[in-house]
């Protein structure tokens, strides 16, 4: 039941962070979209902050498996970076209001609570870096630097899932229909080993 209350209070606040922004909302307005008092709120989460760091948290730790199955799996680098192309971009569709607030929140100004995002894109990079230096040792990518190919992959994804935000409601769905599909082949054909360039 105690997680149950806390895990409405993180829904509403997605709601209402992805409607009136994170530093325009106010606790009140989550409250009520939560349908529970402004100190309900506070005997689980200390401040508005702890809200965000926890729903940040929560999707970091629920993509993460997929990594620890793929770096476990034979299957081919290229179906790996499909997949999880595939998964990210299907969460994207699902949650919308979410991946709203993680992409317009994700670099917001504020000590501790900066630290921490900073910290899970570090982890997700270090997971891609991972496998491209998989990728290099099994001969299926180029000689490369993994760390500056990975931090380049995060960024190309982020920056398509803001498509979400910044184009019609249509052509939007559509973006990241294809997005998974269309990065996978771009991804791999600047990441494959062949022929001296």
């Amino acid at each position: 039941m105690e997680r149950d209350k806390a895990e409405v209070i993180k829904a509403a606040a997605v709601r209402v962070f992805a409607r009136e922004g994170f530093y325009r909302a106010r606790m009140e307005a989550v409250a009520h979209e939560a349908e529970v008092a402004v100190g309900t709120i506070y005997n689980y989460f200390k401040s508005k902050e702890e809200i965000l760091l926890s729903i940040f948290q929560a999707e970091f730790d629920e993509q993460m498996p997929l990594f620890d199955e793929l770096q476990a799996s034979s299957l081919p680098i290229p179906d790996q970076i499909k997949q999880i192309l595939d998964k990210h971009f299907c969460l994207l569709r699902k949650r919308k209001k979410l991946a709203r607030v993680l992409l317009q929140e994700r670099f917001n100004p504020g000590t501790e609570f900066t630290d921490k995002l900073i910290g899970f894109h570090r982890q997700a990079v270090k997971r891609i870096e991972e496998l491209i230096q998989k990728g290099i040792e099994q001969g299926w990518v180029r000689c490369c630097n993994p760390c500056i190919v990975a931090s380049a992959l995060f960024a190309v994804v982020q920056s398509i899932s803001i498509c979400e935000m910044s184009y019609s409601s249509e052509k939007a769905s559509q973006l990241i229909e294809d997005a998974p599909g269309e990065l996978a082949d771009f991804i791999w054909s600047g990441l494959k080993k062949g022929e001296s360039r």
